[in-house]
């Protein structure tokens, strides 16, 4: 998330939970599959929108509704969980390893609508 290794601990000051999927083996009260998302974890992260003049300067159209998550690396986070922040639900679209160094992870993620 902070570029060139100058990661700050200190901009983490947003409280985020992953969700994992329904779990389709699952049977709900009402004899049908579950559709619940389970909370799974919640960490401290940094968080990035990108500001209109940005979209429009790169002509980026592809970045409308989208937010960067930082933070700290943990090996079992995974694609297939969303992430709510603020009671706004957003879908995981990638997750990168920042340098391939197991301590920052740079969460790209859209709103579900």
């Amino acid at each position: 998330m902070n570029y060139q290794h100058n990661n700050n601990p200190a901009k983490l000051n947003n409280r985020i939970l992953f969700q994992t999927p329904p779990d389709p083996k699952a049977i709900g009260p009402d004899g049908y599959a579950s559709e619940e998302w389970t909370d799974y974890k919640k960490v401290w992260a940094e968080i990035k929108t990108q500001r209109g003049y940005k979209v429009f300067n790169s002509d980026a159209t592809q970045w409308q509704g989208k937010s960067i998550f930082g933070v700290r690396y943990h090996e079992d986070l995974s694609e297939e969980m969303r992430i709510v922040f603020k009671e706004k639900t957003y879908e995981i679209e990638s997750i990168v390893n920042d340098d391939e160094r197991n301590q920052w992870l740079t969460i790209i993620a859209a709103e579900v609508l």
